[in-house]
């Protein structure tokens, strides 16, 4: 129980300094976040293993600290890449209502930093339906949250601010009521969902480079998501298969071109980091698979 409630300060002192970051931040800033260090894969492996246990899972994102960092790469909204709110009612199982609650927030996410009104209310519902169905309708429970994201809808800043505070009530739930698997089952959605929207994005728009260096970045996480979902309690057959799909695209990854240079070199400056149309048409080509899959159910 001490680990939980150190771990939730940890947490909100985490999402107090995002919230900052975000609202402060600028595209100029976050190009200077493009010449930052990667370390290698070795080098990588080496320090998940000196972390303690229970930090890897402040090392992930939310789904809005990742549909910010490609909002200010420059990424253009396009419709029609989301998954369907209308689909709510087919998640039967558990594991598929947590993977859709996850995958629907970070088209949240997407839709409130372009200002989709529309389509925000629509997520909000399909979040709120989701929750419900899953126990956790506590999250949305106060009337003055809903009055307060309808009425901030056209402002980017408060909605970071009201959309970091409703990932804060999930995990204050989650923590509280002692489901970390759970957590894990919602931010492999979610994190499938922004990686599939954003790349997809970068495609349509005919961007390359760019689109290498946003995507690296995520892709640095998945070592991280993969041990975490090993660690689920008892997993279904849809976590298995995922687990094996990230592993898959994991290994493809590694053994794209630009790997080389990471295995190569102690140090990796990011904007030198780069994928061919090829290996980006093959990346993409996978998570379409995986988040079929997923949205499915």
């Amino acid at each position: 129980m001490s680990i939980n409630k150190n771990t939730r300060r940890l947490r909100v002192m985490l999402i107090a300094i995002v919230v900052t970051l975000l609202v402060s931040c600028n595209l100029e800033e976050h190009d200077e976040m493009s010449g930052e260090i990667i370390e290698s894969e070795a080098v990588e492996k080496k320090n998940e293993v000196d972390q303690p246990e229970e930090s890897v899972y402040y090392m992930l994102p939310s789904a809005l600290q990742i549909a910010h960092i490609y909002r200010k790469s420059g990424l253009k909204y396009f419709p029609n890449l989301t998954s369907e709110t209308r689909n709510v009612d087919k998640y039967v199982t558990e594991t598929s209502k947590l993977q859709n609650l996850g995958v629907y927030s970070a088209d949240l996410c997407y839709v409130s930093l372009n200002k989709q009104s529309q389509e925000q209310l629509h997520y909000l519902k399909a979040m709120m339906d989701m929750s419900t169905d899953l126990g956790f309708s506590s999250i949305f429970s106060s009337g003055a949250f809903v009055a307060r994201f309808e009425q901030n809808m056209e402002n980017e800043d408060s909605m970071i601010v009201i959309l970091s505070q409703l990932q804060e009530r999930l995990d204050y739930y989650l923590q509280d009521a002692e489901m970390e698997d759970k957590s894990t089952i919602i931010f492999s959605g979610a994190w499938i969902e922004s990686i599939y929207v954003s790349l997809s994005g970068f495609r349509m728009e005919g961007e390359g480079t760019g689109a290498s260096i946003r995507i690296h970045e995520q892709l640095n996480i998945l070592a991280s998501l993969i041990g975490m979902l090993e660690k689920v309690y008892e997993p279904d057959a849809s976590i298995i298969t995922l687990m094996e799909d990230l592993k898959g695209m994991k290994l493809m990854v590694e053994n794209f071109g630009f790997m080389k240079d990471v295995d190569r070199d102690k140090h990796v400056q990011l904007k030198n980091v780069s994928m061919t149309d090829e290996e980006l048409d093959q990346l993409q080509d996978k998570l379409r698979k995986i988040r079929t899959k997923i949205i499915n159910g």
